[in-house]
């Protein structure tokens, strides 16, 4: 398919291509004997060039949050093109062990990142990096909320709400009262890193990493709890989070052992932990006198403060020629005490038992244990054998708490409270493959795996896993080779409980031991029976020197049991072709086509009740298929005016299309359904760029991209914030644009 262009595109094309021709036939009409000797000249210079800069300018044709998600590259308009690299890289005979290296990517964007490596060979390395990484969702949100200071959002002054009404159909003058709001966030990422060889055989390595992210993310917010009482709004949780990783490891090396030792350290803090907002809802049946705009308010609890300290080692020894043994061990704590908020904001609500801890004293302790083996049993024969350790404690205190319901109600009675349920599990897991080289460049594969998971509060205690598979790679074939590999396994559990976790989260005695929240035949799909199996295929084949083609393929199926409810299959294909030709030297064309699918079948059944628990009348079912469809195209021509005597010029252009679209198909035994409209989403992007050798040390840079997203998202697209009874939205649409970015920049080495 041809890109949708706009008419400024031949204004860019047009511009483009007369720099690109007069560049060119002014260098093919020299004198060829001129050129041969500034060849030379350049060869001298270009061999000393150690550092370059690039400065130029962007021009994006249309505003577009979407379009600069990550780049940062959003508003219409010019924006500076900074790069640079400045290197000191002695002479391979000069005696000299010191190189180091300063680099610069857009610093004029958003997206900038500044790195700096310094190695004195054999002795010290020293690093520092740093990242600026913008993550900008929409621009077009829209609410009636007014942030008072971080994570305090009110209502706007003038807010109405029509007497008698708790939906958003009482908002009588919510159009009146919208504001713009933008979700987005900006993390910046330092890094620094110092590696030093203490004599021959140690070494000590040191890395600190500091982040910090902040802006906000959307969140739901609630009043109520029950079935039908519940009202909640959207809103912008704030984000301001410092993250804090430090890294210690002391390494040993010899002839036939490694091994080492170290620390590793993660601090986590953040300065808005708790989001407060007004009630927006009138009174609604189910709630506590009071609860209701304007004097109720709503409070959260956002990420807390946590900790994370691991002791970690490793070590490997080679026993002969054949044989080698390497393991990794690991202790870690997880720790995090901060303060926990009072059951409700409102004063108004009944409130007869404080929180019973100051905080959650919350303790997780982690073991980490890596082994392996590797032999060569016989001349051909080979033996790899993996073992896999995987242990969480977690010594959280057990308390019971008598909740409120989402700010709404009055306390519930101490014997109603829910008690916190500590998760921990234990994992083993082992593999064992054998290799057989039939021949010089091809073997033959076989192997087996087994894994065993245990958990606490879960539905299922025990679970354990049994696979098995072949394979071959054929690479003896000067034209071609292909890899193929199958896997076969099968999950089985103890035995599926299914209100486990409605049961140990009460006292004990006050849940019958029969009661269920969700319904008994429901399965969670990784927690009950599964077979699966899958394949992985790769195989190329270059029929000339100048041709290359490959084909990949994978398959994997997973098979519940259709007696339950829940997910009962799923499957994933992909299959992928590419192709390489390179009719000359200096021209290539490369393209490759991709597609993807996901289909998956689950059940359920609706109930009110114990009789219509066991009616299957109420049952309902939903099938999902996503597919994916990419192609790509790119032809590249370099050093175009060689056979003048004159390089220096290359051009190129890339075509990509996709094209993703996600069909749900929802039925039922006693209820009219249908499909839901098809998500879909289509990118087009070409790019047209060149450069030209302007002299031995510049060059100068054209490339100019068109883009066009078309998304049709049937939970955005005609959504507004009071579309849904019972949620204020935010109203943000799909994300949209067809646009162009064109950017010019000269290069100078020196």
């Amino acid at each position: 398919m041809q890109p949708r262009i706009k008419p400024s595109s031949g204004i860019a094309y047009g511009i483009l291509a007369f720099v690109l021709l007069t560049l060119t036939a002014t260098a093919w009409g020299q004198d060829e004997e001129a050129e041969d000797k500034k060849e030379e000249q350049e060869k001298e210079v270009r061999s000393e060039i150690a550092s370059e800069v690039s400065l130029g300018v962007y021009y994006l044709s249309e505003d577009s949050f979407r379009y600069g998600k990550y780049s940062g590259l959003t508003d219409e308009g010019f924006a500076p093109l900074v790069d640079f690299i400045w290197q000191k890289r002695p002479e391979w005979d000069s005696g000299d062990t010191v190189r180091w290296r300063l680099q610069g990517w857009r610093l004029g964007l958003d997206s900038r990142r500044l790195a700096f490596d310094y190695n004195d060979q054999g002795t010290q390395k020293f690093r520092f990096d740093f990242r600026s990484i913008p993550n900008n969702r929409f621009s077009d949100g829209m609410t009636p909320y007014r942030p008072q200071q971080p994570g305090l959002w009110n209502l706007a002054p003038e807010w109405e709400v029509a007497p008698g009404s708790s939906n958003t159909l009482g908002f009588t003058n919510l159009q009146e009262t919208l504001v713009r709001l933008n979700v987005d966030t900006k993390r910046q990422w330092f890094d620094l890193g110092y590696d030093r060889r203490l004599g021959s055989n140690w070494k000590l390595d040191v890395d600190w990493k500091h982040e910090t992210k902040e802006g906000n993310r959307s969140l739901g917010a609630i009043f109520g709890h029950a079935a039908s009482n519940p009202r909640s709004v959207i809103l912008p949780a704030p984000v301001d989070w410092t993250t804090d990783i430090v890294e210690a490891m002391f390494r040993y090396t010899a002839g036939r052992a490694q091994f080492g030792a170290g620390v590793y350290a993660s601090f986590f803090s953040n300065d808005e932990s708790i989001l407060t907002f007004q009630n927006a809802y009138g009174y609604r049946n189910g709630w506590a006198p009071g609860v209701e705009y304007p004097d109720a308010y709503g409070r959260l609890a956002l990420a807390p403060d946590n900790s994370y300290v691991q002791i970690k080692a490793y070590g490997g020894m080679n026993f002969g020629r054949s044989t080698r043994l390497t393991a990794d061990v690991s202790y870690g704590k997880m720790r995090q005490d901060e303060g926990l908020l009072p059951y409700t904001i409102n004063p108004d609500l009944e409130v007869h038992t404080p929180v019973p801890l100051q905080s959650l004293d919350a303790e997780v302790n982690t073991a980490m244990v890596n082994l392996r083996l590797t032999s060569q049993l016989a001349r051909r024969l080979g033996l790899a054998v993996n073992y896999h350790y995987d242990d969480r404690d977690n010594k959280t205190p057990r308390a019971v708490y008598p909740y409120i319901g989402g700010d709404s109600q009055d306390q519930r009675r101490f014997e109603q409270g829910r008690i916190n349920r500590p998760y921990s599990y234990t994992k083993h897991r082992a593999d064992a493959v054998m290799t057989w080289r039939f021949a010089r460049a091809s073997r033959l594969r076989a192997g087996v795996d087994y894994s065993d998971y245990s958990r606490d509060y879960q539905e299922v205690r025990d679970s354990d896993e049994l696979g098995w598979l072949v394979g071959v790679s054929l690479r003896g074939w000067s034209q071609g080779s292909l890899n193929f590999d199958y896997r076969s396994s099968e999950r089985d559990v103890s035995e599926y409980v299914g209100n486990v976790p409605l049961v140990s989260s009460y006292l004990p005695g006050t849940v019958d031991e029969d009661e269920y929240e969700n319904h008994p035949l429901l399965r969670k799909y990784f927690l009950t029976d599964r077979d699966r199996d899958e394949f992985r295929l790769r195989a190329d084949y270059a029929p000339a020197a100048t041709v290359n083609v490959g084909l990949a393929a994978s398959y994997a199926e997973d098979d519940y049991d259709d007696n339950y409810f829940g997910l009962n299959s799923a499957k994933v294909r992909s299959v992928s072709f590419d192709a390489g030709w390179y009719p000359q030297e200096h021209i290539s064309l490369t393209a490759f086509y991709t597609k993807e699918k996901y289909d998956a079948d689950q059940s359920a059944r609706g109930f009110f009740n114990d009789a219509s628990a066991e009616d299957p009348a109420n049952d309902w079912f939903v099938d999902t298929s996503d597919k994916v469809d990419t192609w790509h195209l790119a032809v590249t021509f370099t050093d175009l005016g060689e056979e003048r005597g004159w390089k220096g010029l290359d051009f190129g252009l890339d075509y990509t299309f996709s094209d993703t679209r996600n069909n749900i198909d929802v039925t039922a035994v006693s209820a009219t359904t249908g499909p839901l409209p098809t998500l879909q989403s289509k990118l087009r992007t070409f790019t047209l760029w060149g450069s030209a050798r302007l002299s031995p040390n510049s060059s100068l840079r054209l490339a100019a991209e068109s883009s066009d997203l078309t998304t049709s998202d049937w939970a955005l697209d005609g959504v507004e914030p009071d579309t849904l009874a019972n949620v204020l939205l935010l109203g943000e649409s799909a994300a949209n644009y067809d646009l162009w970015l064109i950017s010019a920049s000269w290069r100078y080495q020196f």
